[in-house]
């Protein structure tokens, strides 16, 4: 293995550990009849999956869903892969190669959105329809999307800020 991938895979794992440590310390909010939750672990999971890349986003997101409250870890799995491994390719392909900043902020506060609406609830109705029986797909979809409104809205703010604070050589995708 090259630096660059150990460099890669360390920084993925230290950003897993956090996510996986927020979750597992409880620092969670139940989302009324959803049965997931909200937290800030997607500040962490969007941020070190745009910056390790596919392989660290693996990484990440299996962190960000192995430990879900609810014992429905198979619906958070498919989730969070699913976004991180979008927000790894958003990030590079989308924002970081097409755009400069400032542009590049607003590029990214665009992929976030994306990353909860069309990845990590699909993701989590999915699964829960897949794996644990859902039979109201829609409607949870309806109510999920409702309740991480807050979560988005901090989620977005944070890693702008993050992003608009890193030396712009901080800024590139490590892959």
């Amino acid at each position: 293995m090259n630096k660059k991938t150990v460099s890669t895979l360390i920084i993925a794992l230290v950003f897993g550990l956090v996510v996986l440590t927020i979750v597992l310390a409880g620092f969670v909010i139940p989302i009324s009849g959803a049965g997931v939750v909200t937290d800030p672990r997607e500040i962490f999971v969007t941020f070190g999956s745009a910056l390790t890349g596919p392989l660290g986003s693996l990484i990440v997101g299996i962190f960000a869903g192995i430990a879900e409250p609810g014992g429905i870890p198979l619906a958070s799995l498919l989730g969070h892969l699913a976004g991180a491994l979008w927000m790894a390719f958003a990030y590079k392909k989308l924002v970081y190669e097409r755009l400069e900043m400032p542009s590049r902020l607003l590029g990214w506060a665009l992929t976030i959105v994306i990353y909860y609406f069309v990845f990590v609830v699909p993701g989590f109705v999915i699964g829960l329809a897949v794996f644990y029986g859902e039979a109201d797909p829609m409607g949870l979809y309806a109510t999920i999307a409702k309740g991480v409104v807050i979560e988005v809205l901090i989620t977005t703010t944070v890693t702008t800020l993050a992003l608009l604070a890193l030396p712009s050589k901080y800024q590139k995708p490590l892959w």
